[in-house]
């Protein structure tokens, strides 16, 4: 499956440039291909994305970001916290895949999600983070703000 870093954030960029109805519709059709994926295979479309995510533009990112967030909440709970988890995984390997990350862009993006659905990415991401063997080194890399949300602070 093996795609290019640079590929993959032409990719992104083309999705986060489209209207908010079709990028909703791709992400939700990619969400649930994703779901049948190898985990190996899902590994590693999960560390291509982290490293294409900083080559896009911020602003462009927390919009790709919110809608992603938006669509993976309307998925079943133990979805969501194996998709979170393996994100958690996958940055505790390699921190400066986030550090590079403007991560004020991505909360407010979060922020603007309605409350069922932040309630419940919140819940999923407290199983996911919980569930890691260095769960910490997930906590420690975490900016303030997101603690204050996940009231971990």
């Amino acid at each position: 499956m093996t795609v290019d870093s640079g590929a993959a954030g032409n990719m992104v960029q083309i999705l986060a440039d489209l209207p908010d109805f079709l990028r909703e519709q791709l992400i939700r059709k990619r969400l649930q291909e994703f779901a049948i994926f190898e985990e190996s295979d899902k590994r590693e479309t999960i560390s291509i994305a982290l490293n294409a995510a900083s080559s896009i533009e911020q602003r462009k990112l927390a919009v790709l970001v919110r809608t992603w967030m938006d669509v993976l909440s309307e998925f079943d709970s133990s979805t969501i916290v194996l998709i979170l988890r393996l994100y958690c995984e996958e940055i505790s390997k390699d921190q400066t895949t986030i550090e590079k990350l403007n991560m004020d862009y991505l909360i407010r993006a979060f922020t603007t999600l309605d409350e069922i659905k932040k309630q419940k990415f919140i819940d999923c991401l407290k199983e996911s983070m919980f569930s890691v063997p260095n769960r910490h080194k997930i906590i420690q890399i975490m900016p303030s703000a997101a603690l204050e949300i996940l009231e971990m602070k």
